[in-house]
């Protein structure tokens, strides 16, 4: 009997099974051949931009990452000092022996800001929404849902198994997003700050009355209103004076636009490469997953080849 002849006649369920396999892995290589060679494409026509004299926009930066000012960013379950971490907890099923992600704290991402140096000037990075490469990872097992211990303890066999990424303090990184310079209190947080301080006054009708009835007819007119406004201004710029003396502060975020926004702890000649060959992994899914469920399907609702050499 063919391999045809197997297909024909094989169970439905295990039928179905081969063809989400086939269209999953022709799907998944659509899918990574626009990511990937999207990303490619983008980073090879990137020109390199120094902080000093960057663009406003999207840019390419290079350069080394450091952490802010004031406390340590430390990696949950390592308990190790880094600029960026994630982690996943999985544990395994009794019953089946796969991995499954648990509920609730089971992964979560940082979002805490950083800065990338290259020499020339420092950038903040907020990495939210960012496509991560990090610079080390590391996966253990244990027995409780969370580590007892960091990497190279636990149990071998361990039912738990955690997985986590960091990017580590001094790494040399590559990242594309949208730069800009902003002061460190805009005019939109001014006058926010004189809208919220409004807000509180009006609270306290006795307090707002007591200080800005000048004539004493029991209500804030248009004229008291406005010195009030004029008041909450500022106490507002007062609170604020030191903040306006700071310089204007560079940031690294994502894109208004949708494009992409990535940090890799690989060089720029690594990160190519790897998207270089995501790019044909894809190629080659998208190829070997298309023909083998054309081949299924075709198998499965043509008549057997066998029945065809017998027909006279």
């Amino acid at each position: 009997m063919s391999n045809a002849d197997l297909i024909h006649y094989l169970p439905l369920k295990d039928f179905i099974y081969l063809c989400i396999f086939a269209w999953g892995a022709f799907l998944a290589g659509v899918f990574g051949l626009w990511r990937y060679y999207r990303r490619l494409d983008l980073l090879r026509d990137m020109p390199r931009s120094v902080i000093r004299s960057a663009a406003q926009g999207y840019v390419e930066l290079r350069g080394t990452a450091r952490l802010m000012p004031g406390p340590p960013i430390i990696a949950p379950l390592s308990g190790k000092p880094c600029v960026w971490w994630s982690y996943r907890i999985r544990a395994r099923s009794r019953s089946r022996g796969s991995w499954s992600s648990l509920d609730g704290s089971s992964h979560d991402t940082s979002t805490d800001i950083f800065m990338i140096d290259d020499g020339t000037g420092q950038c903040v990075v907020d990495p939210d929404k960012s496509d991560v490469t990090p610079s080390a990872r590391d996966s253990w097992s244990g027995d409780s849902p969370m580590p007892e211990g960091g990497p190279g303890t636990g149990s071998f066999f361990g039912r738990y198994r955690y997985t986590e990424s960091r990017i580590e303090q001094g790494v040399e990184l590559c990242a594309l997003g949208y730069f800009h310079t902003q002061d460190p209190v805009s005019g939109a947080m001014i006058n926010e700050e004189v809208r919220q301080q409004l807000v509180a006054w009006k609270k306290d009708q006795a307090w707002l009355l007591q200080h800005f009835d000048k004539n004493h007819d029991g209500q804030v007119d248009f004229q008291e209103w406005d010195a009030a406004r004029q008041e909450a201004r500022r106490l507002v710029l007062e609170r604020e004076r030191e903040n306006l003396k700071r310089p204007p502060v560079n940031v690294l975020s994502h894109p208004r636009d949708g494009r992409e926004f990535v940090i890799s702890a690989l060089s720029r000649e690594k990160l190519m490469l790897r998207l270089r060959l995501l790019t044909l992994a894809s190629l080659l899914a998208l190829f070997v997953g298309g023909a083998y469920g054309t081949w299924l399907l075709d198998a499965r609702f043509a008549p057997p080849p066998s029945v065809n050499s017998a027909a006279p």
